[in-house]
């Protein structure tokens, strides 16, 4: 399920809004949940977790600041620019300030409009957030994406050599691809999980075998078109040997 937030300090736009956005997701049978409902900054940060998709809808004015929906909007897009963001607003004259921010909004609704209008906006928005994820989704399966601080990057999976972690370094993840190496918090049975396509090799190993060259199953090393190896635990190897000969 992919996180819906909602920021909206009036509490009968807020108990409306809430409504238009459950009823969305069950028209548009999406992969989406509604999160967090929030009435200012604090209880949204609150909430908040950096994620690489999400929809926020979110009132633009907080509590008698005017700028409170466009700062947290910005602060979303810095954290996850594939993040899709409405704003449910009074203040038309902002919406250039959007542009300005480099903040890319997928609708922009005046409440002026009336709650029908607003609920058939919503609605739509949450169709076209569906299929944005569907095609996120689609495209994710070749890529492999991994969190440093509040900043997500992705890499090719045809790029990827493998992923390890160290003794000395619990908690930590390396990765090595044809181009990089990087570091990051992370564990490798979530990416295990989310990335079947990549081998086990072992505790500490999980690897790309369409870069693997040759396996020496008396030694167990596999070997990779970087020139780095892997040792592959006893009870891998014959899995491991099977799967070497079916691509062959």
């Amino acid at each position: 399920m992919f996180p819906v937030y909602l920021l909206e300090d009036n509490s009968i736009q807020r108990q409306k809004y809430a409504e238009f956005i459950k009823n969305g997701i069950l028209i548009n049978d999406a992969n989406l949940e509604l999160k967090s409902i929030s009435d200012s900054v604090e209880k949204f940060y609150q909430d908040y977790t950096p994620q690489e998709q999400g929809l926020y809808f979110l009132d633009m004015e907080i509590n008698d600041d005017k700028m409170a929906g466009l700062n947290i909007a910005e602060r979303v897009r810095r954290d996850a620019p594939m993040a899709q963001i409405v704003f449910i607003t009074t203040h038309d004259e902002l919406s250039l300030t959007t542009l300005e921010r480099k903040i890319a909004p997928m609708d922009y609704i005046l409440k002026n409009k009336g709650l029908d209008e607003i609920k058939h906006r919503i609605t739509d928005d949450i169709e076209m957030a569906k299929k944005n994820l569907q095609k996120y989704s689609h495209s994710s399966k070749n890529l492999l994406d991994y969190k440093i601080g509040s900043r997500y990057f992705s890499i090719m999976m045809d790029d990827i050599i493998m992923l390890y972690t160290q003794k000395d370094v619990p908690g930590r993840i390396f990765i090595i691809t044809k181009n990089q190496l990087a570091e990051f918090n992370g564990s490798l049975n979530t990416f295990e999980t989310d990335y079947p396509n990549l081998f086990r090799c072992n505790r500490s190993y999980l690897v790309n075998l369409e870069n693997a060259t040759t396996y020496d199953s008396h030694s167990r090393t596999l070997s990779f078109t970087d020139g780095s190896t892997c040792e592959v635990s006893f009870r891998k190897n014959k899995e491991l040997t099977k799967l070497l000969s079916n691509k062959n």
